[in-house]
């Protein structure tokens, strides 16, 4: 009998170790991976180190200095992006790839390091692509995000009637997360992808996920390692509900799905019930090679009961994989803010709603909401929940894709304030009808500093102005930035 450890992958049918000779198609794909990593810039590995001067931190949480380099008997001076480093330190670096922003570089050693640096906490770090900032104190990364939107909205004549103070949320409070699982011939790699690197790096002694999201990774690997085929790959996109997690795995091989595994399928129901889960599902259906395309939907294999996540007190049952802010305490601020911002309002649209997060808290006082979204299971949970709570008549919900059929102007005519929370490219198109409009006060919640001053720019020009912005630290230890404002018509 084969043990359930040494079943063999779909994928490995060609693997290096049948010493079988690899199907064209493979080694057309290993051309195609080597020719995107020429286009990528990627340097040689003996590339000479370099020195650099770390002036600030960009955006994406590198820290940033010049230097001279040369390539092809050239000889100039770039932009340097080294991650783990801060501001005043002079580092050696080796380049990874040029590029024309600049050099990517991995932290070698640090010659002078900067008074405000720290021990990290996790030992995963810097390795791991989960944080960027564990190595500097944390009043100076909050005063880095305060400064970040600043800047942006300064630099785009946004002026905020009041800056607020940065709003911190504790550690230890992220309850969402997508985990990356390979099932090796001698264990399994689990946690997330590698900074600068192809790994999967295991968070240990992780400070920002949710304990119950470290603790069920124990559990999956734990699992993976008894039942998962050698060669598989998983994500695992986990979210904390009100009965517990709510996990969703999805196989990310191309060309294979749950179907090729109806072993794994087999066993998955009862771990989840020993487990302790709220929801397991699993995506179905294969991605395609080459193209972000993926003909697949959720098949729940466990739920003893429908699980819940309650706004304002009403119970919402998300749809597997739904999006929901990082966390409790975050999404604690931004309801605060919404309602603030909306005081007053008697009839409110909720634009790019999800399942209710923002909105759904204000049927306890009275206001009558149409919920605008493209996704339809997340719409219908977001209806079936006010329904089911008693206040069906005071919540609509309407299907549209707001980015390529926005409200108009004459739509949004009948409403006393407007709920924005847009994807990170944000909502140009919305908001040039909005700018159009004559609502009286809008509430933008953003993920993006660089979206939300792009569109504040469109409302601006149309006679809004911005009464007051507060930054939320909801990302802790990341570059990540949440913000929300309110914008009143002049």
């Amino acid at each position: 009998m084969v043990s359930k450890s040494a079943r063999q992958h779909p994928l490995q049918s060609h693997s290096k170790q049948d010493g079988k000779q690899r199907p064209k198609k493979h080694r057309e794909s290993s051309r195609r991976r080597r020719s995107v990593a020429r286009r990528a810039g990627r340097l040689p590995i003996n590339a000479a180190p370099i020195e650099v001067k770390i002036s600030h931190i960009g955006r994406q949480g590198d820290g940033v200095g010049t230097a001279s380099y040369t390539q092809n008997d050239k000889n100039r001076q770039h932009k340097v992006f080294v991650p783990a480093s801060l501001p005043g330190e002079r580092v050696l670096a080796q380049p990874l790839s040029l590029n024309a922003q600049g050099i990517r570089a991995r932290l070698i050693e640090l010659i002078e390091p900067a008074a405000a640096r720290r021990a990290p906490s996790c030992q995963a770090f810097p390795a791991c692509g989960g944080c960027q900032f564990q190595h500097w104190k944390e009043a100076e990364v909050g005063i880095w995000k305060q400064m970040q939107v600043t800047d942006i909205v300064e630099r785009a004549n946004i002026w905020p009637g009041r800056m607020r103070q940065l709003c911190v949320v504790p550690l230890y409070s992220r309850r969402r997360a997508t985990f990356h699982l390979k099932r090796l011939a001698n264990g399994v790699a689990a946690g997330f992808n590698e900074r600068q690197g192809p790994q999967i790096i295991t968070p240990k002694s992780c400070v920002v996920l949710h304990r119950e999201l470290i603790a069920f990774l124990d559990e999956l690997r734990a699992f993976a390692l008894r039942e998962f085929p050698i060669g598989c790959s998983i994500d695992a996109q986990v979210n904390q509900l009100d009965q517990g997690l709510c996990v969703q795995l999805h196989a990310t091989d191309y060309g294979v799905g749950f179907e090729s595994m109806p072993a794994l399928l087999a066993t998955l129901g009862s771990w989840a019930r020993e487990t302790g889960l709220a929801r397991l599902s699993v995506v179905t259906g294969a991605k395609v090679a080459h193209t972000t395309h993926c003909a697949a939907q959720a098949m729940p294999l466990y739920a003893p009961v429908p699980p819940t996540i309650c706004f304002g007190g009403i119970a919402v049952t998300p749809p597997p994989g739904a999006f929901l802010q990082a966390s409790l305490e975050g999404e604690a601020e931004l309801q605060a803010c919404v309602e603030e911002g909306v005081d007053g309002a008697q009839s409110v649209v909720d634009l790019f709603a999800g399942v209710g997060t923002l909105s759904l808290p204000l049927v306890a006082k009275g206001v009558k909401i149409l919920a605008v979204e493209q996704d339809r299971a997340a719409l219908a949970a977001l209806k079936n929940g006010a329904d089911a709570a008693g206040c069906g008549g005071q919540v609509a919900g309407r299907l549209a894709n707001l980015r390529s059929a926005p409200l108009t102007a004459a739509e949004l005519a009948k409403f006393d304030a407007v709920i924005l929370d847009p994807p990170r490219s944000g909502a140009s198109a919305q908001c040039a009808m909005l700018a159009r409009s004559h609502v009286p006060r809008i509430v933008m919640v953003s993920c993006n500093p660089a979206s939300f001053a792009r569109d504040a720019v469109l409302l601006d020009h149309g006679g809004y102005c911005c009464d007051w912005l507060q930054v939320i630290d909801q990302f802790r230890l990341n570059n990540h930035i949440e913000l929300v404002a309110q914008f009143s018509r002049i």
